[in-house]
C-alpha cells in the first residue's frame, strides 16, 4: 500500500484540497491525507483531514514546537511526526509527501515503482549548472537553502527510514527555523546530508517532477495528445510556489521568473491552478488565523511586529 499526504494550516486548505482532487483524479482508490497544523474550520467536512493534535506528538514536544516556531516553521517541523503517524497507523510500503501548492497530472505508479528498492527519493531544485548571470541567484539560493526541495519527499518504509524518521523528529523539534547562517532552513537544509548518511538514496532527474519557478529556466513545457511534457518527460507534478491566486497577468507583472518562462502552456496551468483554488473556498480560507499561538514570522512581518516581538523576547529573558 502507498500513501500520499500534505501538510497545511487552515489558510492553505484550498491549496491542499486542490492537490488532493488532482492526485485522486490520476490515482484512483489511492489514500491521500491532509495533516492540518491547525483546527479544522467547521464548514470543511473533508474526512481525509487529520488535525495535528491527533497524530501522536507527545505533549512536551508539541509544546516545544509551538514555542519555537512561526507558522511556516511549525508546518514544516511536524513533517517527520506526520510520517511517523502514517507509518504506525496505516503501515504502508511507501509514503510520499507533497507541498499543498502542488497539482498532480499523472499516475504515481511509475514513481512508486522507482521508490521500491530504494530508501529515499529526492528532487533537486536544479539539475544543471547555471551560467546566466541574470538568474545566477537561483544557484546561490540552492546552496543556501538546500540542494533538494522538500516540497516532495518519498520514503520506502523500512528499518532504515523508520530510524531516519525518529532522528528527524528529534532534529526538527529544535532546529527547523529559517536561520540560514545557523545551518537551518526549515525541514529542508538538513536533507543535504541524507545521501551521505544513508544508502539507496534515489535523486530523481525526471524533469516532470517538481517543476517550479526555480527551475523554469531548464524545463520547457509542451503539450501533445492532451498530455503535458517537461522537456521529454511527462509532467507528473507541478509546484506552484510563488504563484499568486489572482490572475496570470498579475503573476506576469510580479514574478520575473514566470515572465521569463511565459508560454501558452504555463498560462493554462497557472490559470487552472487559480480556478481550482477559488472553487475550493480560497477567499474564505485564506484569512483564517491559525488556532495556535505561534511565534511571529519575522521574515515576513512588518518592522513594527518584529520590534514588538524582539522586545517581548528580551523582557521574557529577564524574568
Amino acid at each position: 500500500m502507498n500513501i500520499t499526504f500534505t501538510i497545511c494550516s487552515s489558510n492553505y486548505l484550498s491549496q491542499a484540497l486542490s492537490l488532493k482532487m488532482s492526485y485522486l483524479k490520476h490515482n484512483k482508490d489511492a489514500e491521500f491525507y491532509i495533516i492540518l497544523a491547525d483546527k479544522k474550520p467547521e464548514f470543511i467536512k473533508d474526512e481525509s483531514i487529520v488535525e495535528v493534535e491527533n497524530i501522536g506528538i507527545i505533549a512536551e514536544v508539541f509544546s516545544t514546537l509551538l514555542k519555537e516556531y512561526n507558522i511556516i516553521e511549525f508546518n514544516t517541523a511536524i513533517k517527520p511526526f506526520a510520517f511517523d503517524f502514517l507509518v504506525k497507523s496505516r503501515k504502508p510500503n511507501n509514503i510520499v509527501y507533497l507541498d499543498p501548492d502542488i497539482l498532480v497530472y499523472q499516475s504515481f505508479d511509475k514513481l512508486f515503482n522507482e521508490l521500491e528498492g530504494n530508501n529515499f527519493m529526492l528532487t533537486p531544485h536544479i539539475l544543471n549548472p547555471i551560467k546566466n548571470k541574470a538568474i545566477y541567484h537561483l544557484l546561490l539560493a540552492t546552496i543556501n537553502t538546500g540542494t533538494y526541495n522538500l516540497g516532495f519527499l518519498g520514503l520506502n518504509i523500512n528499518e532504515t527510514t523508520i530510524g531516519f524518521i525518529e532522528w528527524w523528529k528529534s532534529h526538527l523539534t529544535h532546529y527547523g527555523h529559517n536561520r540560514i547562517l545557523e545551518g537551518q532552513f526549515y525541514d529542508q537544509k538538513v536533507m543535504n546530508l541524507v545521501p551521505a548518511f544513508y544508502e539507496k538514496v534515489l535523486i530523481t532527474r525526471n524533469s516532470g517532477r517538481n517543476i517550479a519557478e526555480w527551475n523554469f529556466h531548464e524545463r520547457s513545457l509542451s503539450k501533445k495528445d492532451e498530455k503535458y511534457y517537461v522537456n521529454s518527460d511527462l509532467l507528473e507534478f507541478f509546484h506552484f510556489s510563488g504563484v499568486k491566486i489572482t490572475s496570470y497577468e498579475d503573476n506576469l507583472g510580479l514574478n520575473k521568473l514566470i515572465r521569463l518562462a511565459d508560454s501558452v502552456e504555463l498560462k493554462v496551468l497557472i490559470e487552472n491552478y487559480i480556478s481550482e483554488n477559488k472553487l475550493n473556498h480560497y477567499e474564505k480560507l485564506r484569512t483564517i488565523p491559525c488556532a495556535y499561538q505561534l511565534q511571529p514570522n519575522i521574515h515576513r512581518a512588518s518592522k513594527k511586529e518584529v520590534y514588538i516581538y524582539k522586545i517581548k523576547k528580551w523582557l521574557s529573558s529577564k524574568k
